[in-house]
Formats: C-alpha cells, structure tokens, sequence
C-alpha cells in the first residue's frame, strides 16, 4: 500500500509538471519554476524524518525519491524539449533556492540559542534536524546532479535508441551517484549502524520511482515533437558549459539534418564523403574487412517517364525503407545519388556483403508485394561490391571500384549482383 501510494504521488508530481510546461506559452514558464523551488524546501524535510516501508526492510523518503527526482525530471524535460541555455535558468533557479534555504535555516538557528529547553520542546523535531553540513552538502549534490543527468542524457543517447532507456539510464546514474555523495558526506552512514542497508533503501526508492518520471517524460516527447523556444534571445556573455550544451545541442541537430537526405531520410553523400575515411582506418587499425556496396534501381528513368517524379520519389522512399529493414545497427546506408545508394558494411567479409545483397533483394521482392502502387513490384535492383583494403585501401578505390562492379552488372542484363571483375 506504501509503494502505490508513493507511485502515485510521483505520477501526480509528474503529470503537474509536465502540465504547467505544455501550458508555458499561455501562464510563462515562471510559473513552473516558483512549483519546482517550493520542492527544495519540501523535500529536504521530508527527507530528513519521513520514511515508510515499501518492501520488507526498505524504508524510502517521499522526499528524496519522489520530490528530487522531480527536479531532475524537470531539467531533462526542459532540456530536451527546449535547450540547454533554458535548462540552464531552472538549474541555477533549484540550486539558489536550496542555497538560500540553507542559509536562511542556518540563520533561524541563531534564534535557538539561549532558549531555554522547556521552550524548545515546542519546536518541531524536524526543524532542529538541519544540520549546517546536511544543506551545504545537500546544495553541492544538487548542483553537481543536475549537471550530470544533462551530460549522462547526452552520452546514453548515442547509443541507444529508445527515449525511454536514454532517460532513465541517465537519471538511474545520477541517483546512485547522488546517494553515495550525499550520504558520505552529510555524515549520514556515521549516524547510522546499517549504513548498508540504508544506502540500499534510499537507492531502490530512487530508482523505482524514476520509472514512472522516465515513462511520463518519454510519453511526452512522443506526442508532443514540435519544438517551440519560450525565448529567442540568445545573446549572452556568459561562458559556462550550458552554454556549451547549447551550442552542442543545436550544432548536433543541425548536423543530423545536413547529414540526411530529405527524401529517404537516410545519410546522404556528404555523409559518406565523411565517414568513409573513418570507418577505412579503423578497419587497417583492427585488421578488419569491410564491404562497400553500391545500389542502383534498374530501368528508373523508364519508372518516371512513365509514371512521373512524383511515383519515382514514392519508389526511392519505399527502397530506402526496405534497406533500412535489411542492415544491421552498425551498417552505414547512404542515397549516393539519383537513384544510387551506397552502404558501408563494417566488419563484413565478401561472403557476409553478398548474403547482405541477396537479403536486401529478397526483402525487397517481399515487402513489394503488399505495397500499392503495383509498380514497386516490378522493381528490380544491381548491385556492385567492392571490399578493403584486399582491394582497395583509399575511399575513391573503393568507391570506384564499386561503381565499376555495379555499371558491369547492368551490361550484363541488371537484376543482379557483381563482387568480381
């Protein structure tokens, strides 16, 4: 009963943060932001006397595992559906308010002394609870968290594909690191005899709750892609590294659409005039083989003049999707040109490019069955594979010797695929 309790709350403190940001454009995003700082406040104290039991011997604060979690979840979703340079005003925001609660309750405990006990006895057990070393180590953690979920978001996110898992990994990191510092050094685990078992708690309370703010969040930018800046303003003189996210995060998503090609939304051949350099020398350095194939669609100029552009873009789109399909994560897939395609094989031997070959014209035959109109069923592929560095060790060899295979292959009557000669 504990546990849907505290799930409930983090389902409620979730779906009232992401309402008052979807409705940013309407109130200001102030207002969310007074909600977050007012968290601060609350979650210390709950942290620091409130605990229930959620399984046998795992006692979790609503405070730590709900409200701060909170807070990350705010600064990934601001980050990601915004920019670095908005998250970077919530985050000096959350840590200023916990600075200057610290500052404040250090100062409310001057009043303290030299009253006598009986009057103490009056005062809430919590409020005495705060301990100088508690806040300011409290306020340093926090500052550190919130920096790192953005970089840990931004390092997952290059290798895996699923919003969910870059942001739970990210946040699953972070609140183990954050409970390691902040227990240590708030002096906590010295208090405490089953420091152990404390450490566990607080961990799993975390990291539990933290589905539920991920799932939310994940929900979210699913349904919601456009992006809207609350604020264009982006002269500033200060040079901090969310200044550098920013840039990061913008110079990132412009290079991940130069890189592509409008029509097929695979990489285009600036891509692979890039990469292929790259992917050569790794290649040489591990003694590896790699397999370059290029692609080319038979009788296509007869596909547009007889059913126009407009069906001939239909059929690149309907190939780029199929290819896509046929490849493995590691594979590179590239529109060359017109109705060429390129794909780069790391650690492919020729028998392995081939079989690749033959499944991607397979798939193709399979998936055109169904696909309207019928004209993708006549279609028929030509395909020239070139290896490295048996044959060639520069990207123009390759490349050409590729081109070379492939413009053989439609001399002797297309519909084929050629890795000799």
């Amino acid at each position: 009963m504990q546990l849907t309790y505290m799930l409930t709350e983090a389902l409620f403190v979730g779906m009232v943060i992401v309402f008052l940001f979807s409705m940013r454009q309407k109130f200001g995003i102030a207002l969310l932001y007074i909600t977050l700082g007012t968290f601060q406040y609350l979650q210390t104290v709950l942290a620091t006397f409130l605990y229930f039991e959620i399984f046998p011997g795992v006692f979790v604060s609503p405070g730590s595992a709900v409200l701060f979690n909170a807070s990350l979840f705010a600064v990934l979703l601001i980050y990601i559906k915004e920019d670095a340079a908005e998250a970077r005003k919530l985050i000096y925001g959350l840590v200023f308010a916990n600075l200057t609660l610290t500052i404040f309750l250090l100062m409310v405990g001057l009043h303290l002394e030299g009253i006598p006990a009986e009057q103490l006895s009056f005062v809430p057990e919590q409020v005495l609870s705060f301990t100088p070393r508690v806040l300011i180590v409290g306020t340093l953690t926090l500052a550190i968290d919130i920096l790192l979920i953005i970089i840990l978001y931004e390092f997952f996110s290059k290798y895996l594909n699923k919003v969910f898992l870059k942001i739970y990994s990210a946040m699953a990191v972070v609140l183990i690191i954050d409970t390691l510092i902040f227990t240590v050094g708030s002096g906590i685990i010295s208090a405490q005899s089953d420091y152990i078992g404390l450490l566990v708690s607080s961990v799993v309370g975390k990291l539990l709750l933290a589905v539920v703010y991920s799932s939310i969040l994940a929900l979210y930018i699913k349904f919601h892609q456009d992006k809207e800046l609350i604020s264009t303003n982006e002269s500033t003189d200060i040079k901090d590294i969310f200044t550098f996210l920013t840039y990061r995060q913008k110079y990132e998503k412009l290079r991940k659409e130069i890189y592509r090609d409008s029509l097929t939304g695979l990489y285009n051949r600036g891509f692979l005039n890039e990469n292929l350099p790259r992917e050569l020398d790794r290649a040489v350095r591990n003694d590896d083989s790699i397999a370059f194939l290029m692609i080319d669609i038979d009788n296509f100029k007869h596909i547009n003049d007889t059913f126009g552009h407009q069906e001939g873009d239909r059929i690149l789109a309907f190939l780029a999707m199929v290819i896509h399909k046929s490849i493995r994560k590691m594979d590179l897939a590239c529109r060359y040109g017109g109705e060429e395609f390129s794909l780069i094989l790391p650690k492919t031997d020729k028998i392995s490019a081939i079989q690749l070959a033959e499944r991607l014209r397979d798939n193709l035959t399979i998936l055109s069955a169904s696909h309207k109109p019928a004209i993708a069923r006549e279609i028929t592929l030509t395909i020239g594979i070139a290896m490295a560095p048996k044959e060639a060790i520069t990207p123009d060899e390759l490349v050409s010797i590729a081109d070379k295979r492939l413009y053989l292959g439609k001399k002797s009557g297309r519909n084929c695929i050629i890795s000799n000669g």
